[in-house]
């Protein structure tokens, strides 16, 4: 077993008191469908796919929902963070009303499998209120009066407003009615159930390390083990399964969400964000300690770039001199956002192997696109072609956001001057127990965790994807690559991709000084098989 229910990092989620559902057995040798990634969006794929009568096999690292939908503040929102009069110009009037069509009907769908599953989730709809931040000019409110124009003409119930119903000084808002909120891991526990239920297998603690081109395609787990499959979806949100294409088109994002204590029923059940940027968002919730909580997230920024401790004490200064009465916080925690150059997800066919497909860059509304995908997903295995398909193909073209492109291709490219520095203290006695920095030996750097008892753990500081240096996370105990967002536990584990295995490891001799042993590499041969009777799903 390689993760743990904390498997993104040291912090737990609100919702990760919730048993985290395991599914410990050995996968079978072959499937019509393998999805990768046990989220929202493998689940609700899985259980469109299994209801269509396709065996379908489920593969996930950890526990069912140990990944980032365990780590959202479960909005869901057909007002899109990167708003309507953004995607406007970027898709057009009709690409505008297209993902307000779908990101509603996500939220559509999550509430009718509610209802016929009888998953109890705190399922409940609420408005959303878009304002602009605290200190924001009187009477200075056009970005409002622009996304209002925008969100109409895409098809959204939404109005103008004096306030939202806050207690504090919003001043005019931008409403949305039927937005919805949840408690997202028991909503993918009732999910997993529906999909077992149905006959779909699902596998955790299973680790993918690739997909191979073949017919079938070669799913290569670790110990040597292989499935087979038709058709297989990635939707690990971090595209493992593309080295470079999909890395180029987005970027890995850290956000950070604090839940503090609050007096029943002193704050609405509403959603609310703003447009600052970064921007801040907040909602209410049951609070598994007793009472509610307020949910206050945001302070996002690349991730491996800036101080992680440091946006999470701004976050919670912001937050208290804003809402007045917030009690102590009862939980904190980050999470990982991929965010396309031009705002929209990625779902479709992958650009790097023939019946692969993909799911990832979810902009900040991954519970819905993670839906989305779930819907999306089986109508082109069968050889349908819905009008959502074409805006969030993952092959479409990008040169509508040139600057966009640009300016993630340089933050991803930068750090690695990171290879010219020198490292972050001299000696390994120089790292606080429970921490880790990097150490520079000539010209290597190494990733050395201080356990609590004083014991260094080595790793080389080089991601495996594609050869950045990692970056010590204070907050979340993690490695945290800051090229494409790859990210390792303390130990050098990986935990999120596009990079699927560890940092190489290291040894210590008794004077202290990390010096490199053989890494014994893998060398897995394709065995021989049976091809299976039956053609890719597409083709059927």
């Amino acid at each position: 077993m390689r993760t743990s229910p904390k498997d993104s990092g040291a912090l737990s989620s609100l919702w990760q008191d919730t048993r985290l559902a395991r599914f410990d057995t050995t996968p079978e040798a072959h499937a019509d469908v393998c999805i990768i990634g046990g989220g929202i969006a493998g689940l609700t794929t899985a259980l469109e796919l299994v209801r269509r009568g396709a065996r379908v096999t489920v593969l996930d690292d950890g526990p069912i929902g140990g990944g980032e939908t365990g780590r959202s503040s479960a909005h869901l929102a057909s007002a899109v963070d990167d708003r309507y009069n953004v995607l406007e110009d970027k898709f057009g009037a009709d690409g505008a009303r297209l993902v307000a069509e779908s990101h509603a009907a996500a939220i559509d769908y999550i509430e009718a499998m509610t209802r016929e599953l009888s998953i109890d989730c705190d399922f409940e709809r609420v408005d959303g209120y878009l304002i602009e931040p605290p200190g924001h000019p009187v009477g200075k409110h056009r970005e409002l009066e622009r996304e209002h124009a925008a969100a109409q003409r895409a098809g959204l119930a939404c109005e103008l407003v004096d306030r939202a119903p806050m207690p504090l000084a919003t001043g005019p808002a931008l409403r949305f009615a039927r937005q919805a909120q949840f408690h997202p891991l028991k909503y993918l526990r009732g999910l997993a159930d529906a999909v077992v239920s149905f006959g779909g297998r699902i596998h955790t603690g299973v680790h993918v390390q690739n997909v191979e081109p073949g017919t079938p395609l070669v799913v290569r787990l670790a110990d040597d083990r292989q499935l087979l499959a038709r058709v297989v979806v990635d939707a690990t949100n971090s595209a493992i399964t593309s080295r470079v294409h999909m890395q180029l088109r987005q970027a890995a994002y850290r956000t950070y969400v604090l839940a503090f204590a609050i007096d029943p029923g002193s704050i609405p059940h509403v959603l609310v964000w703003d447009t600052a940027d970064p921007y801040h968002y907040l909602r209410v919730a049951r609070s598994p300690y007793g009472g509610e909580v307020l949910i206050v997230g945001g302070n996002d920024h690349r991730t491996g770039h800036g101080d992680p401790q440091q946006a999470m004490a701004d976050l919670e200064a912001w937050a208290r001199g804003w809402v007045p009465g917030l009690g102590p916080i009862v939980s904190r925690w980050s999470g990982q956002i991929i965010e396309p150059v031009d705002h929209l997800a990625h779902i479709g066919r992958s650009p790097d192997l023939e019946h692969l497909y993909i799911a990832t860059g979810d902009s900040g509304n991954g519970l819905t696109h993670g839906t989305i995908a779930g819907l999306l997903l089986p109508e082109l295995m069968h050889g349908q072609a819905p009008a959502w398909a074409r805006i969030y193909d993952p092959n479409r073209s990008h040169l509508h956001t040139p600057g966009n492109f640009v300016r993630e291709a340089v933050q991803s490219s930068v750090p690695y001057t990171d290879w010219l520095r020198g490292g972050d203290v001299r000696e390994i006695e120089d790292i606080p127990r429970g921490e880790g920095a990097i150490i520079r030996r000539g010209l290597h750097l190494y990733a050395v965790y201080n356990d609590e008892s004083g014991r260094p753990h080595l790793r080389y500081a080089t991601c495996p994807h594609l050869r950045g240096c990692v970056h010590w996370n204070a907050a979340e105990k993690t490695w945290d690559c800051p090229c494409h967002g790859s990210r390792f536990d303390r130990y050098g584990r990986v935990i999120n991709g596009p990079a699927t295995s560890d940092l190489a490891g290291l040894e210590v001799p008794p004077q202290g000084h990390p010096i490199p042993i053989r890494r014994d590499e893998e060398r897995e041969e394709r065995r021989g098989f049976e091809s299976l009777p039956v053609m890719p799903l597409e083709q059927k």
